[in-house]
């Protein structure tokens, strides 16, 4: 029973592990069938550069179509493209090359290029994701080229797929300009009423190589002068700076666009006339390439509009909501310049799709002074240059990018505007007197994640990081890149003073925080900061930092939705009558630290802008308590290797007897057996990967570097491994011992009453459990609830920790229905594999009493999620052990039932016998359990 099943799983893994999905059987298609006639073919003879092939060695495009197979609804409408330099050839014709290369279609569920992915801890299968091999030919000349092969995957609904196709593409040529697009098809050659056929898939790219740029004159580049805003923008050193890389290419990925306040619909409002029903909110800067010479920086752009809903996820490719467009770097005026143009086409069909009206003009900058009303690193406007009178005229519309990561240069400044309203709102501190020790203003130690209430209800959840403090701005803020801007070194700035001696330090300092609402059937009235803002709220503040009380007083501002009615986005407003007050704990806190702080409305409960108070909750993780908790954890791994080590001794102490006593066998408890054994192989299963390899998910980036921790964890996980084959050996003999065995049919008996009385006990147990940790955890005011509930998952794995540590209820139990009086166990396994399996709860105790709050990721040794850890659990699980331990050895030195009353003990005793096993009856074998 139980080796059949453990056998049947190792049979299941090692075939899921061999299967190959991609396997293919379906013969490769004949090109001079499909492709003949479009594109002739003839004998390969040298290589051919890649250079020379205006698609590179490897592309992106956008389709349409394909619904059967590829999870369109889920999908990010773009393919790759990628040719194999190594059977890339010129042929004996001339212009005439023969090209293999691999096409590629995903939905945005696909993470990597294996049989599966991971989310949410669990694997799925890729669904969507074909991939189809060609070989074929292409010819110069004419521009097209034509490809046939096979495609392997998984479709839509998840099947393995594994179809026939042909690869057409058009207008590939040599030399391309603004005007140039590589439009094309993949077709099924299965047929209609096949069940690998699919529709045909429409493809569109815009060509890399060779191509020139035509739209930058100076008649085009003086129409940006006018009306320029007066504020000159950041100079970039485009030498280290690319709008093809990141952070510029990351930071115009997602604009906001922002309309005139006449603007009610998208007639003459817009560049646009796509599908949406409304204005797009959102619009998108893709560079395709870039030329940076030391005449003039260019570039090509693809210019996407969508709504903030669809913006991630575009239900179809449309033509129409997508420009193409050349810009270059205006030094002088240090703003990026772009001419755009029209994509003329229908959504069904690629074909006809090309490039048309160019009167379109788009600029950006980056803004060299932020202060709390304006802390965007990008502004800029898009218009018209068409009269108004003409067709396709539309008002000019500004947009500012919606993230808060920095793509500026040398030179930004912050400017403080609110400095004396501070003054006026936050109470003066006096100096402290204690020699207590609180955060420096220019440490990680003043970023913070928080949990928000709002009337003693958790709300939301949120995040906050300083932007500047005094002149220089946060090296690490909130997303900020490495050629963000010019940070400040690490040291501390003249002037100001150490953290050792900061007392009575004032540092004016800004920040950018960001809340985000845990659900809206929370929020009760009109009051809720989240009924004015939508499902994020961003606040930058500004205020004062007492580095020697530990106090944070700031005044914020917040963006408002301005038009929420007619959701039109409009040039965005702000709330600035807003307080914020933070207390910071103690850099010497050993007790749970804890930020506290409150954020509130000036404002008369009468005003519309006005919001109830919310009250701000943060586990203080500074860098000392990291650094402890780098030693705990080095501790808690030393633990570890110490439980399994003698978790491997005492199992062996047992082998060693049964090896002696073989009659011994049959009358362990298979279940506990079969527990022991799970105990040890479901946490080898679960980090598999990690038996070679550091998982980063594990631990903290903070531990990441620490290698001696590396070591020892996977030294555990080695020794984890030995420990469950000297477990799995116990089992396995104790199974033959059972099933060769002459009393086998009386023991069976014995141990399927005894199954029957533990997993009701288990069942009871699961259910006590469960509603006391419901309980307590009502009651608990957990930082980290907001960002991390746990799952059910989690909550089987905590009570199957509880059944390790009982591990003797099944013996127990199985020793009442065979009223045994031997020495079944040995001292030294069943004390022992207590010991190793209470000590923890020992260890949980003392460290909840002499560490401050930890964060859940940083647990090695005592896990939460593995076991009941709390200062009831840790008394009670090690009593319930000890207890467990004593039965054991009462039942084996007194008799099986000398644990029980008097009148409820039976007169049949089981007891070893040198030569033979007795033979066991059924009756014999059956004791009332009505009495026990």
């Amino acid at each position: 029973m139980v080796m059949n099943f453990l056998l049947s799983i190792l049979f299941s893994l090692f075939t899921f592990f061999s299967f190959n999905p991609v396997s293919s059987f379906a013969s490769q298609p004949s090109y001079k069938d499909h492709c003949a006639s479009t594109v002739p073919d003839s004998t390969p003879t040298t290589k051919l550069s890649l250079k020379h092939f205006p698609l590179g060695d490897h592309h992106t495009g956008s389709y349409t179509g394909g619904d059967s197979i590829i999870d369109v609804g889920a999908s990010w409408n773009r393919f790759s493209f990628y040719l194999s330099k190594r059977n890339t050839r010129a042929t004996q014709t001339p212009n005439l090359f023969k090209l293999e290369g691999t096409v590629s279609f995903r939905s945005t569920n696909t993470f990597n290029d294996g049989g599966g992915s991971y989310y949410g801890g669990q694997r799925r299968y890729r669904k969507g994701y074909v991939t189809f091999k060609l070989e074929g030919f292409w010819h110069a000349s004419s521009g097209k080229a034509c490809m046939v092969g096979i495609g392997s995957g998984y479709s839509k609904k998840g099947n393995s797929l594994n179809v026939n196709a042909v690869f057409k593409l058009n207008n590939v040529f040599n030399a391309s300009n603004i005007t140039s697009l590589v439009s094309g098809s993949l077709e099924s050659l299965s047929p209609q009423k096949d069940e690998n056929y699919f529709e045909p898939i429409s493809v569109l790219m815009f060509p890399k190589g060779n191509y020139s740029y035509t739209l930058d004159s100076i008649e085009v580049a003086n129409e940006f002068s006018h009306g320029s805003d007066a504020e000159q923008g950041l100079a970039l050193n485009l030498n280290s700076l690319s709008f093809c890389k990141p952070p510029l290419s990351w930071g115009i990925r997602r604009l906001q666009l922002e309309y005139s306040l006449d603007c009610r619909s998208s007639k003459n409002c817009t560049s646009i006339s796509g599908s949406f029903g409304k204005l797009p909110s959102l619009m998108s800067l893709t560079s395709t390439g870039c030329s940076l010479t030391t005449e003039k920086h260019r570039l090509r752009v693809q210019v996407e509009f969508s709504d903030i809903g669809s913006y991630w996820i575009n239900q179809s490719f449309d033509p129409k909501a997508m420009l193409v467009g050349e810009g270059w770097w205006d030094e002088k005026n240090n703003m990026l310049c772009v001419v755009v143009c029209h994509v003329m086409g229908n959504s069904s069909s690629l074909s006809g799709t090309h490039v048309g009206d160019c009167s379109i003009r788009l600029r950006l900058r980056f803004p060299s002074i932020w202060s709390i009303k304006n802390t965007i690193s990008i502004v800029g406007q898009i218009w018209s240059n068409k009269r108004p009178n003409d067709s396709g005229h539309f008002k000019m519309v500004t947009f500012r990018n919606d993230e808060e990561s920095g793509v500026g240069g040398h030179g930004l400044k912050y400017e403080y505007s609110q400095l004396e309203k501070v003054n006026k709102s936050c109470p003066k501190h006096k100096p402290n007197d204690k020699g207590k020790r609180y955060p420096e203003a220019y440490s990680d130690d003043m970023r913070f994640d928080m949990s928000i209430r709002e009337s003693n209800k958790r709300v939301a959840w949120g995040y906050s990081a300083p932007l500047a403090v005094d002149d220089e701005f946060y090296e690490s803020g909130m997303y900020a890149s490495s050629y963000s801007f010019s940070s400040f070194s690490t040291e501390v700035p003249d002037g100001t003073l150490n953290i050792n001696d900061n007392n009575g330090s004032l540092f004016n300092m800004s920040y950018k925080i960001s809340l985000s609402v845990i659900s809206y059937s929370k929020i009760g009235d009109n009051t809720s900061v989240f009924n004015l803002s939508s499902e994020r709220v961003k606040i930058s503040a500004e205020g004062v930092y007492d580095a020697g009380a530990g106090t944070l007083c700031m005044v914020g501002c917040r963006d408002l939705l301005s038009n929420t009615n007619t959701e039109i986005p409009i040039a965005h407003s702000v709330d600035c009558e807003i307080l914020l007050k933070f207390q910071f704990p103690s850099l010497d806190t050993y007790d749970g630290g804890y930020i506290k702080g409150s954020i509130e409305s000036t404002r008369h409960e009468s005003d519309p802008l006005y919001f109830k108070r919310l009250d701000i909750s943060a586990v203080a993780y500074y860098r000392e308590a990291a650094r402890r908790n780098v030693w705990r954890m080095d501790v808690e791994v030393m633990m570890a290797l110490i439980s399994t080590t003698l978790s491997c001794v005492f199992v062996g102490l047992q082998l060693n007897k049964v090896k002696k006593e073989p009659n011994l066998l049959p009358f362990i408890s298979l279940i506990m057996m079969s527990i022991l054994t799970l105990g040890f192989m479901i946490p080898l299963v679960l980090n598999f990967e990690a038996l070679l390899t550091q998982n980063p998910n594990n631990t903290m980036r903070v531990f990441r570097n620490n290698g001696w921790l590396e070591v020892n964890e996977i030294s555990v996980r080695l020794i984890t491994m030995v420990a469950f084959l000297l477990q799995f050996r116990l089992l396995y003999l104790t199974w033959s011992a059972r099933k060769s065995g002459e009393s086998k049919k009386g023991l069976w008996i014995a141990e399927r009453n005894s199954a029957y009385v533990t997993s009701l006990l288990y069942a009871a147990g699961l259910l006590i459990a469960w509603l006391l940790k419901l309980k307590n955890g009502d009651n608990k005011d957990s930082v980290y609830v907001p960002m991390y509930q746990p799952s059910p998952w989690e909550n089987i794995k905590s009570y199957g920790g509880l059944v390790l540590d009982g591990f003797l209820l099944p013996q127990i139990i199985l020793n009442l229905f065979l009223n045994m009086r031997d020495n079944v166990l040995s001292f030294s396994f069943y004390f022992g594999t207590t010991f190793v399996r209470l000590l923890p709860h020992a260890y949980d105790l003392y460290r909840t009493h002499s560490d401050a709050a930890l964060d859940s990721r940083s647990y090695y040794y005592a896990d939460p999620s593995e076991d009941f850890y709390s200062t009831a659990w840790d008394i009670a699980i090690p009593l319930g052990g000890i207890l467990f331990a004593m039965i054991i050895y009462l039942q084996q030195r007194f008799g099986s039932h000398y644990i029980l009353p008097h009148r409820f003990k039976g007169s049949k005793v089981y007891e070893k016998v040198p030569e033979k096993v007795p033979v066991v009856t059924e009756s014999e074998a059956e004791v009332d359990t009505t009495k026990i």
